[in-house]
Formats: structure tokens, sequence, C-alpha cells
């Protein structure tokens, strides 16, 4: 398993506080069911919820929870962990 930071991303100010909410909502998601609730946390679209969990995913921010069945919910990686201090620490720009 690959525990380096992602490359950068013009989405990583916007994934922070996406995985951020994942952290503080016992640190795992459901797409569909959750999407408003972090939505309306972040003052952001629905829609743009839904793109920051496919950015997410595809970089490996977030790692798969196995339930029963098919259902799966999404867990900060260490990665994402790794982002999410990468950002928070970040010294604003001049």
């Amino acid at each position: 398993m690959n525990d380096q930071p992602p490359p950068e991303s013009p989405l990583d100010p916007f994934l922070a506080p996406f995985l951020h909410e994942i952290q503080v909502h016992d640190n795992e998601y459901q797409p569909g069911l959750e999407t408003t609730e972090i939505a309306a946390s972040l003052d952001v679209p629905q829609a743009f919820v839904n793109a920051l969990f496919t950015s997410a995913q595809t970089r490996g921010l977030l790692k798969p929870i196995y339930g029963r069945g098919s259902k799966i919910r999404w867990s900060v990686s260490p990665a994402g962990r790794s982002l999410i201090d990468r950002i928070q620490h970040q010294e604003p720009r001049t």
C-alpha cells in the first residue's frame, strides 16, 4: 500500500474539508445516503459532493469498508489524512 501523499490537484482545497466531514461522521461515508448532509455542511451543491467523492475515490484518498451484501461504506485512507494535514497546515499565499 502506498502511503505517500497524492500529487496536488486543483480540487485539493475542496477535498480536504470533504474528507474532514467524513472523519467527523464516524469516519464512514455512504454516497447517496449522506450526500445531502455533507453538501449542507460544506454549503455546496450535492453534485459537487459527488464529484469530490469520485475524485477522492480515484486518487486513493478513501478506502472501502465492505459490509453485508453489497453495502460499501468509505473511510478516509492514510493518504486522505495526509492531504487533510497538508492543506490544514499550508501557509496562506501572499
